[in-house]
């Protein structure tokens, strides 16, 4: 055989070696399917120990002799968008008082290293192995609301998101809600989202309270109550530091926001678009960033927006962000209509860039229609990008994580204008002013061995054989190459 006839065999060989490996692992599958296991959950116990863990006591009834168990996996999963499976191997013990039942105790980490926000909800399934490798599983039947059980927490619904809160009254909740009700038509038509999923709030008496059960981003930012709050999309929930109908309808929109483009959200949208949503839809008008951005603004410190794919990371460059975010895309819904930034974000959750789609959608490019908007404020019009694209601050790759400072806007114009400062951080007010931005973290993924692990014991038999393949393959190829003739140089 020829050598040129060898490398073109080898993909075949390959392919078999695939095509026997998907058998063997569709027969275990197949087992079990037919498992002859019968499992209820017969009690299950919760602890929380809020900050740290959640402690899990179930009992299961497997209909069998539970002394013939070989295995036992847990799976749980955060409920939520785009939230994914983990799974452990547990402690399990039989019954004494009943040879049927197996007690099954394990835990969800919720530490350093292992964040989850409050309000998170947990589904668990436990999947159990008999003597004769036969599985079957049971979902517990009530999921694991991860809240801090010391607080007397109360619940309230608005329309589609429920307030999670405690230590406030009843009467400020009502009044949110009624604010915040006002405020949902605008934001299903601005962004598309008209049979959006229940979100939750989750809304603590002040920031003080609220900073421990943020995502964890820096002990300065601990120590000095940093942020107002965040949204998880991942989770459709957002943690809240106070009771301020702003601030919730710019986390609200923030979920809203990434419904509207759960497709293409992993690879983000750029900061300018997803924070200038929010900022606009706190009032539904663009004069609040307007004005804002004519009083503490100079026309020559305005951004460009390939300089706002990220939320920067200076002070004074963040309160010339969020109010110029808000001002520009308002400008766009006020001018080219609500239902045009609809259209604009379903392109973009087909998968255009956002260069494509708006140009699709606005009939103009977005360079234009930026320099148009920078008129309006006496600033220069910026040069036309040229035709070799500059390197980008912001890839399709990247998972955004912003962690934005609980910046007072007038405090940090005084400052930038020579105004009296001191040089020591300043305590943050318990009730935020309308203004202040918040944080829209996109955690990292964690990667999940169960996708690939399809049981506690694997198939040593199919795995020896596809080893034993590959060694003779690759013996195969290595002596015919060989016997091929050297190329003259």
């Amino acid at each position: 055989m020829s050598p040129n006839r060898i490398v073109a065999t080898a993909p075949i060989l390959i392919i078999g070696l695939i095509a026997l490996f998907s058998v063997g692992t569709a027969s275990i599958h197949t087992a079990k399917a037919d498992s002859a296991l019968a499992l209820s959950v017969t009690d299950q116990r919760v602890d929380i120990d809020y900050g740290e863990k959640i402690s899990i006591a179930t009992t299961i009834d497997t209909g069998i002799d539970a002394e013939s168990i070989s295995g036992v996996r847990t799976l749980f999963r955060a409920r939520g968008g785009s939230t994914i499976w983990s799974y452990s191997y547990p402690q399990f013990k039989t019954n004494d008082s009943n040879i049927s039942q197996l007690a099954v105790s394990f835990e969800i980490l919720t530490g350093p290293g292992s964040y989850y926000p409050p309000g998170a909800e947990f589904d668990i399934e436990i999947e159990i192995t008999d003597a004769n490798g036969e599985t079957a599983s049971v979902i517990s039947p009530e999921p694991i609301e991860y809240l801090d059980p010391t607080r007397d927490w109360k619940r309230v619904e608005g329309d589609g998101y429920t307030i999670i809160y405690y230590g406030v009254d009843r009467s400020s909740v009502d009044d949110l809600i009624a604010k915040i009700d006002h405020r949902i038509p605008t934001l299903e038509a601005t962004l598309g989202v008209t049979d959006p999923p229940n979100f939750k709030a989750i809304v603590f008496p002040n920031i003080q309270e609220a900073t421990p059960s943020f995502p964890p981003v820096s002990k300065t930012a601990t120590d000095q109550y940093l942020f107002a709050g965040f949204a998880q999309p991942e989770y459709r929930l957002f943690v809240q530091g106070q009771m301020n109908a702003t601030t919730f309808t710019h986390e609200l929109a923030h979920l809203y926001t990434h419904e509207a483009v759960s497709s293409s959200f992993l690879g983000g949208i750029p900061s300018w678009l997803n924070e200038g949503l929010s900022r606009f839809l706190e009032t539904g008008s663009s004069e609040p960033s307007n004005k804002r951005l004519r009083d503490t603004v100079s026309p020559d410190e305005l951004l460009s927006l390939k300089h706002m794919l990220t939320i920067p990371g200076q002070r004074r460059d963040v309160s010339i962000f969020y109010p110029q975010a808000g001002a520009f895309v308002g400008y766009l819904i006020e001018e080219y209509s609500h239902a045009t930034m609809a259209d604009f974000l379903e392109q973009l959750n087909k998968g255009r860039s956002v260069e494509d789609a708006f140009e699709l959608i606005y009939d103009k490019p977005l360079y234009e229609v930026e320099n148009n908007w920078r008129a309006l404020f006496g600033a220069e019009a910026l040069p036309i990008p040229s035709a070799t694209a500059e390197p980008s601050e912001h890839t399709d790759t990247e998972v955004e994580i912003t962690s934005v400072p609980l910046v007072d806007y007038e405090a940090a114009a005084n400052a930038a204008s020579g105004g009296n400062t001191s040089s020591q951080p300043q305590s943050t007010a318990t009730t935020a002013p309308s203004s202040l931005p918040t944080a829209t973290p996109e955690n990292t993924p964690v990667f999940d061995p169960s996708v690939f692990e399809d049981e506690q014991n694997p198939n040593w038999a199919v795995a020896g054989i596809v080893i034993g393949l590959s060694v003779i393959v690759g013996v195969w190829l290595f002596t015919s190459r060989r016997r091929m003739p050297k190329r003259k140089s």
